[in-house]
């Protein structure tokens, strides 16, 4: 027979030593966290052309906030939306990841839309089928804008 004193033992470490262990791992995060070891683990490494492919809107808007440039290319981590890195503009990100979300956002805050760059954003919503982005550059179409898909980069 197990003796009562034996058995209430076991019973309290089954109890405590779980949460004993949380809270261990609990203050290495902490620590690690407010050492800023490791970042990627956070959105503050997020770049603006990341955070429109993965369509975060509070993300996005915090980066313009802090003067992120719409217009400007930046790097797209392996793994977020495909499975290599690239470098583009956060209206090609959104457009390639069919992700219409922010990229009013992105043209309210100065993303041209123009004919630098329309073709490459209109083959990237032709291949990728993103008719909420077909709309909205239609309605954005420059005079000029030539539209021939055998001639312009692709996105994805």
């Amino acid at each position: 027979m197990v003796s009562m004193t034996s058995r209430a033992n076991w019973i309290l470490a089954a109890v405590a030593l779980p949460a004993a262990g949380w809270v261990v791992v609990s203050l290495v995060w902490l620590v690690t966290a407010a050492l800023g070891i490791p970042r990627a683990f956070d959105s503050r490494t997020l770049t603006l052309t990341e955070a429109s492919a993965v369509a975060s809107h509070a993300d996005t808007a915090r980066l313009l906030g802090n003067g992120a440039d719409p217009n400007a290319a930046s790097r797209l981590r392996a793994g977020l939306v495909m499975n290599g890195e690239t470098t583009m503009t956060p209206l090609e990100a959104a457009t390639g990841a069919i992700r219409s979300g922010p990229v009013q956002m992105l043209v309210d805050r100065g993303a041209r839309i123009d004919e630098s760059n329309y073709a490459v954003l209109w083959c990237g919503a032709m291949a990728r089928r993103n008719t909420d982005m077909l709309r909205f550059l239609e309605s954005r179409r420059p005079e000029r804008a030539p539209i021939d898909c055998t001639k312009v980069r692709a996105l994805w």
